[in-house]
């Protein structure tokens, strides 16, 4: 295998969540290779980035919500059943905890929005960052560009009508 195949071997790897020592040994190279490949390359940036961002912060709020809507669904049957029950104190001990629990959802749903709206990606920055895509695939190869054209347009277009 040769260096690059090494390389991008190993960042796949990286970016799944093994160590470099794990890394090392099923790529064949020392562990000092790879730790300088993490170095030059920014691959710790990068896993941080894609783990503990804001689209992970995202997916953690939206399971909170609906364990929360969950809990408030079980505590609106037990208070039907204390109801049922004339089980005055019961209920509203429970219309209380229901109450709790919905505060927080509540609190919890709009920090989800929030880190939402920051999350979506404006239309000009997306054609930015695609425009310096297909330049660095131009000048990697001219071939490559020219070929891609095609995708080029229908890609963008089809973004555009999404996003904008």
């Amino acid at each position: 295998m040769g260096k690059t195949n090494e390389r991008a071997t190993a960042k796949h790897l990286y970016m799944g969540g093994k160590s470099q020592k794990e890394i090392a040994g099923l790529v064949q190279v020392q562990e000092k290779t790879v730790s300088g490949w993490v170095n030059k390359y920014g691959w710790k940036q990068e896993r941080e980035a894609r783990f503990i961002g804001k689209r992970t912060q995202e997916e953690n709020l939206r399971k909170l919500i609906s364990d929360l809507a969950a809990k408030a669904i079980r505590v609106e049957n037990e208070m039907e059943i204390a109801r049922g029950r004339d089980e005055t104190d019961n209920f509203l001990s429970l219309q209380t905890e229901l109450n709790r629990i919905t505060d927080a959802a509540s609190k919890w749903n709009k920090q989800y929005e929030a880190i939402s709206k920051e999350n979506k990606i404006s239309l000009i920055t997306y054609l930015g960052v695609m425009d310096q895509i297909f330049e660095g695939v131009r000048n990697y190869s001219p071939k490559l560009y020219m070929e891609m054209l095609d995708f080029q347009e229908s890609h963008l277009t089809e973004v555009s009508l999404k996003l904008g």
